[in-house]
């Protein structure tokens, strides 16, 4: 054999020894490994997302929970499951395990260990009639991400609190699961018990709920805690509910609509800003003014309510019988400026940010030159005219009175929380001071006049008093029936004496000009008292 043949023969031989010794390491080592991992599938078998407490730690979302289980078709497993579900889903159920996968499903209990089932009890996140929906926003239809609300604004950390249960099964080379095989289960679901802490107070969130509702057909209640801007609780009516968005898409009430965060015409409690700029601006209590029933302004006449007039009055009696007349000659003398610097620093003219990713809408107020004319600063001044705010700003307004001219900004978050129940306080931001202490005095003094002698009498609680200022706002818009569309306010402050709460209603498109805000106000002073009075007597 030549020489050159027996070269190209080892050539091929040490060629075809690489070959073998390849398919060796691939058959004892790489496609041991490659098949190792083609021979399992995982299970997502629940997932949640952390919680949102009140302030005392009542879950307001994932406040119970669910049975889910993934199962795999054995004789024990469709046997525990035939007594807990309905035949007709026990039956669909027993078809879709005969494709050899494992199947997940939510159960109304507890069912029995059995071989094949592997449970998880999954936080649910929204009740049937869920709290504070308008507050909370809700998730997207795969519960991944928030899409209003606090859900929205604190979607990344509420999903880093998050946990999940899954288990792992063992499959033959079809991907069936191996029946009798190792099933590696992973739950982290204890997790989710971290999350975030809200400043609202779930008892007076469902008494103003409950209550409320059937006063108001459209509006909107916000009780706050004036010596720290805390929300005690936010309610719009008509309230919805996360688990059947749906059927919320085309009412006519539009009841995914936040009122509590929308601006509206403000009416005469704006004279509470008014008085108060008046005051701060040298204008003594005793300053007094006429009302004959209408006053000119430039080529306008501007009436009051009494068409008769008021007559020769005082502050304190043109506050308490809301005089139109009379605030529009007040504020005249205290000047605009005095009126825009006082206006603005209590945020009107723009959003208030109730905590990061979470603002209402934006107040609308004249500019400074705005307010040089003189029939845009007459409109202001008694709260008509272009001016508009939600109730949040006439809520910090008003918690300014009882808080001797200082406000804390409003705030809707509290603290984050671990899941051992660990909290981390967010700062409270310093108060602003804005005008006097003896002023602010001489306001509330005003205030507990109009619920005791003025057209707020209808707000007077059944205990502990109240001082408030009623507002109704014309909005040039009629009804269906032709009526003049009217927004009613009342805000005001519970107890009378060492005030604990400012309170703010809207009652949204009313018909008449009575105060139809002013009885809502008291039912919820009401309900404040029961609150009260239940923890004293702990």
């Amino acid at each position: 054999m030549s020489k050159r043949m027996i070269s190209v023969f080892a050539a091929i031989l040490f060629a075809f020894s690489g070959l073998l010794m390849r398919l060796y390491r691939l058959a004892n080592g790489e496609w041991k490994e490659a098949a190792s991992n083609q021979a399992k599938v995982t299970v997502t078998l629940a997932r949640a997302r952390g919680t949102i407490y009140d302030r005392n730690g009542v879950p307001l979302t994932n406040a119970s929970s669910r049975y889910k289980a993934s199962v795999i078709s054995t004789p024990e497993a469709l046997a525990s499951l035939a007594q807990l579900l309905p035949s007709e889903e026990w039956q669909q159920l027993r078809e879709r395990l005969q494709s050899g996968k494992p199947v997940v499903t939510d159960l109304d209990g507890a069912v029995s260990m059995a071989d094949g089932v592997t449970l998880a009890l999954n936080p649910v996140r929204y009740q049937e009639e869920q709290l504070a929906s308008h507050v909370l926003g809700y998730v997207s239809d795969d519960g991944t991400h928030g899409v209003c609300g606090i859900e929205k604004a604190y979607d990344e950390w509420l999903l880093t609190c998050g946990g999940e249960a899954s288990v792992t099964y063992e499959t033959d080379g079809r991907g069936q699961v191996l029946v009798g095989g190792k099933a590696e289960v992973s739950n982290t679901l204890a997790a989710a018990k971290a999350g975030l802490v809200l400043t609202l107070d779930a008892s007076i969130q469902r008494a103003v709920e409950c209550r409320c509702a059937p006063l108001l057909k459209k509006g909107a209640v916000v009780v706050t805690d004036p010596t720290n801007g805390d929300v005690l609780a936010l309610a719009s009516f008509p309230s919805f509910q996360p688990t059947r968005l749906a059927t919320y898409l085309t009412a006519e009430d539009q009841p995914l609509f936040n009122r509590a965060t929308a601006a509206y015409n403000c009416g005469s409690v704006f004279k509470i800003l008014s008085t108060v700029t008046a005051l701060e601006a040298g204008i003594p209590a005793t300053q007094t003014f006429s009302c004959s029933g209408r006053l000119r302004v430039g080529r306008n006449v501007i009436n009051c309510h009494h068409t008769l007039g008021h007559g020769r009055q005082t502050l304190s009696a043109a506050f308490i019988n809301s005089c139109n007349p009379y605030y529009i000659q007040l504020v005249r003398q205290a000047g605009s400026s005095h009126l825009y610097r006082m206006a603005t620093s209590l945020g009107f003219g723009s959003s208030l940010t109730l905590c990061d990713g979470y603002t209402t809408a934006a107040s609308v107020f004249p500019t400074a030159g705005e307010l040089l004319q003189p029939t845009t600063l007459a409109n202001v001044s008694f709260g008509q005219g272009s001016l508009t705010a939600t109730p949040l700003h006439i809520a910090q307004l008003t918690a300014s009175v009882v808080t001797d001219g200082s406000f804390y900004p409003l705030r809707l978050v509290k603290a984050t929380v671990d899941a051992v129940g660990n909290q981390t306080e967010m700062p409270l931001k310093a108060p602003v001071r804005l005008y006097s202490g003896s002023n602010a005095a001489l306001l509330r003094e005003m205030m507990r006049g109009v619920v005791e002698e003025g057209n707020g009498k209808a707000a007077r609680p059944n205990y502990g008093g109240a001082g408030g200022k009623t507002g109704t706002a014309e909005t040039g818009w009629k009804t269906e029936n032709g009526n003049l569309m009217i927004q009613s306010w009342f805000t005001g402050f519970y107890p009378a004496e060492n005030p604990q709460y400012v309170v703010t209603v809207l009652s949204e498109d009313a018909e008449t000009t009575d105060c139809q805000a002013a009885p809502v106000f008291k039912t919820v002073c009401d309900e404040l008292y029961k609150l009260l009075d239940k923890s004293i007597n702990k």
